[in-house]
């Protein structure tokens, strides 16, 4: 199995709070499910030292997320409060177009694309 792309403690410096039990082994089942998730947008990245730093930055956030909110709840609420995230919000170790697009670009998986023109009466 590949290592995680950021470790269980980088984590937690991003949460504030330690984690232990229970949450620790969900954090590092997070890390390792990001990771692959992020291999698969861009490179096998063997070793986490082979990573680019914003690679390693998307990971962490993502699995900030996912730590955060295990369950991928968008609302809830408690009495008189109520907190909702927006529809668009990811959640799990889904990721945002804009993590997609900063993998493939560390990846060298660029913009750059051909598109055929037509004009009226056929190809140009």
């Amino acid at each position: 199995m590949t290592e995680p792309l950021a470790s269980v403690e980088e984590l937690t410096a991003r949460l504030g709070y330690p984690l232990e039990g229970e949450e620790r082994v969900m954090a590092e089942a997070a890390l390792a499910d990001v990771s692959a998730t992020v291999r698969a947008y861009g490179l096998p990245w063997p070793t986490r030292a082979m990573a680019p730093a914003v690679v390693i930055a998307v990971v962490l956030a993502v699995a900030e997320r996912r730590v955060r909110n295990p369950e991928g709840y968008r609302a809830e609420s408690q009495g008189g409060y109520q907190y909702q995230l927006p529809a668009t919000a990811p959640t799990g170790v889904e990721l945002t177009p804009v993590e997609i697009q900063l993998i493939r670009s560390q990846a060298g998986m660029g913009g750059l694309y051909s598109v055929p023109i037509e004009r009226h009466g056929g190809v140009l």
